[in-house]
């Protein structure tokens, strides 16, 4: 049996499609590849994770009119590129994870009769995912929220909830960092490339963090870095600046997370039971983060604040509240209990399995 796993332009969509994979390959025969665009992260990302990757040509719907109808017209191109993959390799299943390069491929594996699942990591469905699903055979997701008036919708959750149910404490990352065992851990990460607009407050906050009894790490973002400790003052002896963290490594050291509010991001606090202000990045499609936030903090899991309403004040002002009340990190970490799907792997595995005989 053959699976193609589709997906692509973000580690969103990216990281729970190879986390199915490596289950799928650690706990059946089933033979996997991957099918995304040529000129995205995904084309490099997958094949160093030992998967068989195969490149397509698509672009998404953004830019000026004319940039829209070159992607529209790029579509057919991009159709007959993966009609060509999957008439050679012969899967038995197409699984797309989301992102514009799932669509074309869809359409090709309708056209040769095989069958289709997918997966939506958010709260709102992405515009990809809404025009598949019509052809899906069944909708996996992470979310009540999503595809709720759809049929054939299983709510199993995000294949990476699985990685925090057996955590490595190995605190090579905490130790590399120069973080302290002794005093509470404040994460604050704004995504793998950071944000500009959230990294000027860090910066701010700063000067105001001389007292604290805890300790604050902001993570830059790969992009930002520079430009971070360029602008930043002298660092007080409890705060600390990195460009980039093994942030599943750190995770199980940490008490309280300060984030944005993507798919991943929200799976490791599920998992790992992480007490979070979410700051939902306002820059997204669709305006997902905000979405995803809310799932949570309207069953009191995590605290939600829009970025337009932070200052470095507040944030400080939240953070000591939160950081230095057990009660409630304890209320918070008990209720993402409800979100806990430590069995999806096996149940979107079963459920594949089940379509497929």
């Amino acid at each position: 049996m053959k699976i193609c796993m589709v997906t692509g332009g973000s580690g969103g969509h990216i990281y729970p499609a190879l986390t199915f994979a490596d289950y799928v390959k650690n706990n059946s025969d089933i033979e996997v590849f991957f099918i995304g665009n040529d000129h995205k992260m995904e084309s490099e990302i997958v094949p160093n994770h030992g998967y068989d990757f195969y490149a397509i040509h698509n672009q998404g719907l953004q830019g000026s009119f004319v940039d829209k109808i070159k992607a529209v017209l790029g579509q057919v191109g991009a159709i007959l590129q993966a009609r060509k993959h999957l008439k050679k390799l012969k899967p038995d299943l197409v699984f797309t994870f989301g992102g514009y390069v799932s669509l074309p491929v869809v359409l090709a594996a309708k056209s040769l009769g095989i069958k289709v699942v997918l997966h939506e990591q958010n709260a709102f469905v992405g515009k990809a995912n809404r025009m598949s699903a019509k052809y899906a055979a069944a909708l996996f997701t992470a979310w009540d929220e999503a595809f709720k008036d759809e049929p054939h919708v299983y709510n199993y959750g995000n294949p990476r909830a699985s990685l925090g149910y057996n955590p490595e404490f190995n605190p090579k990352e905490r130790n590399r960092i120069g973080l302290h065992d002794q005093l509470p851990i404040v994460l604050c990460v704004m995504g793998s490339q950071g944000s500009q607009t959230m990294n000027q407050i860090f910066i701010n906050m700063i000067p105001k963090l001389n007292n604290i009894d805890y300790q604050i790490l902001f993570v830059t973002g790969k992009l930002e870095y520079d430009n971070f400790v360029k602008n930043m003052p002298p660092l007080p002896e409890n705060v600390f600046v990195e460009e980039f963290i093994d942030q599943g490594a750190l995770m199980p050291y940490v008490d309280l997370l300060v984030a944005r509010a993507g798919a991943s991001t929200l799976t490791e606090i599920i998992a790992f039971d992480k007490p979070s202000i979410l700051i939902p990045s306002p820059y997204v499609a669709d305006n997902h983060q905000y979405f995803n936030a809310k799932a949570l903090s309207d069953q009191g899991a995590a605290i939600l604040i829009e970025e337009k309403m932070v200052t470095e004040d507040s944030l400080i002002l939240k953070i000591d509240t939160i950081i230095k009340n057990r009660e409630k990190l304890n209320e918070l970490k008990s209720n993402l209990g409800g979100f806990k799907t430590p069995n999806v792997n096996v149940d979107i595995l079963n459920k594949i399995l089940e379509i497929l005989r």
